[in-house]
C-alpha cells in the first residue's frame, strides 16, 4: 500500500505539473493514467517516450498508460523511476508546444 501510494503522489505531482492526466488509478502497483482530453488517443507516444529514457510502461487502450512495477520494488528505484518518467512527460509536452 505505501508503494502504490509513494507511485501514485508522484504521478500526481506529474499530472499537476504538465496537465497529462486526468486520473491515476489503481490498485496496488498496477496502476492506471488516464491522458486529459488534449491527449487524447496518445498513449503510445507517452509509451515510446518513456521508452526512449529507459522506462517500460504499457498502455491500457489509446487513453490510458499503465504502470506494472515488481511488488518488491525498492523506493529508490521508485523514485527513480518517476524522475525518468517526469523527463520523458516533459520532452513530449514540449515537442508538442
Amino acid at each position: 500500500k505505501t508503494k502504490s501510494e509513494r507511485f501514485k503522489a508522484g504521478l500526481n505531482t506529474i499530472a499537476a505539473e504538465f496537465g497529462v492526466f486526468v486520473q491515476v488509478r489503481g490498485k496496488g502497483l498496477l496502476i492506471g493514467c488516464e491522458l486529459a482530453p488534449a491527449w487524447k488517443d496518445k498513449a503510445k507516444d507517452f509509451m515510446n517516450a518513456a521508452q526512449a529514457e529507459g522506462l517500460l510502461i504499457l498502455q491500457a487502450g489509446p487513453n490510458v498508460i499503465r504502470l506494472a512495477p515488481s511488488l518488491i520494488i525498492p523506493d529508490a528505484d521508485i523514485d527513480a523511476g518517476l524522475a525518468a518518467f517526469r523527463r520523458a512527460v516533459e520532452k513530449l509536452v514540449r515537442k508538442a508546444a
